[in-house]
């Protein structure tokens, strides 16, 4: 095994986790990783820390990558939602995985962030870097990284996800949209959501979505209900692990066409939003069982 191949193997999983967290794309934080691999070329002997120099030119490079995104983003169909990582639930969930996983609606909230603001929030509050280390990654002073990351605080502040502590009762809430799917009785379902509920798609022009998030509890009792009645769940609805937390996957003909899943209220027991994803460009890499 080449130095390259050695270096690729330890680090890749660190570095795709901090470019998962930045872009909210997992083909892209493969891409990005990969790529650094591929145009790396350094003598080892002169770099003191590899770890952190390769998360520091990761995290330039996704820097980079989200100023042309933004870009793209203003002439995209609809609302832009992250790539969900997906795990059916018989697949071995290795614990430094799992660790290591950011919830889905966490990644929501940070696409809330600019692009510097989200890299020092990232590596400050996912990975525990120190400000100086921060400052030397980005080039910037420490005083700056500090307000940067203070600013990113308050903006998330309200909206911040509570981490589910009963993985039980989100299994149970999954299963009730599966049964109410199947049978188009949407009644249960509806009951545990809140008065406030916001349901989010994004079909990105490629399929038929709704092109505004869905607020409060009528509004998205009726949407659910029309989408039913016209076909839209047909097919296999199978509960998944979606960014290590209990969902949907959605399987119509072998191939993945939704991903659903839901953020908790402050009580951790009504649903207080609703994440479909069924862009076919964010599902190809889901596997399907």
């Amino acid at each position: 095994m080449n130095e390259l191949d050695r270096l690729y193997k330890i680090y890749q999983p660190f570095l795709f986790s901090i470019a998962y967290r930045m872009l909210g794309s997992v083909t892209d934080a493969e891409d990005i990783v990969h790529d650094l691999f591929l145009q790396l070329k350094l003598d080892t002997n002169q770099i003191e820390d590899m770890k952190a120099y390769l998360a520091k030119v990761t995290t330039n490079r996704c820097l980079n990558f989200l100023k042309s995104a933004r870009k793209r983003r203003e002439i995209y169909t609809g609302p832009w939602l992250p790539e969900p990582q997906v795990l059916q639930p018989e697949q071995p969930l290795d614990k430094i995985v799992k660790d290591e996983t950011v919830s889905y609606a966490f990644l929501v909230l940070l696409d809330q962030l600019s692009p510097v603001e989200r890299a020092v929030f990232v590596l400050r509050e996912a990975f525990a870097y120190d400000y100086g280390d921060i400052a030397g990654m980005l080039e910037k002073t420490e005083v700056n990284c500090r307000k940067i990351y203070s600013r990113a605080k308050r903006k998330l502040k309200r909206d911040m996800p509570v981490n589910p502590e009963n993985t039980e009762h989100i299994d149970l809430l999954a299963k009730t949209f599966i049964k109410a799917s199947a049978t188009g009785n949407f009644e249960k379902f509806i009951d545990i959501l809140t008065e406030d509920v916001v349901l989010v798609t994004d079909g990105g022009g490629k399929v038929i979505a709704a092109l505004n998030p869905i607020v409060n509890k009528q509004r998205v009792s009726a949407f659910l209900k029309g989408i039913s009645a016209k076909g839209s769940f047909i097919g296999e609805l199978l509960p998944v692990m979606v960014n290590g937390q209990k969902g949907i996957l959605h399987v119509k003909d072998g191939h993945p066409v939704k991903i659903i899943c839901f953020e908790l209220d402050s009580k951790q027991k009504n649903i207080r939003k609703i994440f479909i994803v069924s862009n076919p460009d964010k599902l190809h890499h889901i596997p399907v069982p």
